[in-house]
């Protein structure tokens, strides 16, 4: 991967919540692979390349984004989408990325984040 060569340290990136296999509610991996799977194998693929890097990442997956007004008040559960996830403002999203990005919290996790 050329981002340690070019001396990056730290990535934030954003996934699915498609590939949270362990949701039942909402069923996040099933409606995935059932409806979207070239998402879901995409996501996939990425998600292997970040692990196998030798960087600080972490994962932001979130289920429906909306456009919807930054409120500040989300939850996040690391490893897992929080129960009951269904949607969340794009910026709420970003919050919490810049958030994990500014504080090094959370490196090589993966986060689930919901309204």
């Amino acid at each position: 991967m050329a981002m340690p060569a070019a001396g990056v340290r730290r990535v934030v990136v954003e996934s699915v919540a498609f590939l949270f296999k362990n949701s039942i509610f909402p069923p996040a991996y099933l409606i995935g692979r059932l409806f979207l799977p070239r998402t879901v194998a995409d996501a996939s693929a990425m998600e292997r390349i970040f692990a196998n890097a030798d960087l600080g990442w972490s994962m932001v997956c979130p289920p429906e984004l909306t456009d919807k007004a930054y409120t500040g008040h989300y939850r996040v559960r690391e490893g897992h989408l929080p129960r009951l996830g269904l949607k969340i403002s794009r910026a709420d999203v970003a919050d919490l990325m810049i958030k994990l990005t500014e504080n090094g919290t959370s490196i090589r996790k993966v986060i689930g984040i919901a309204n």
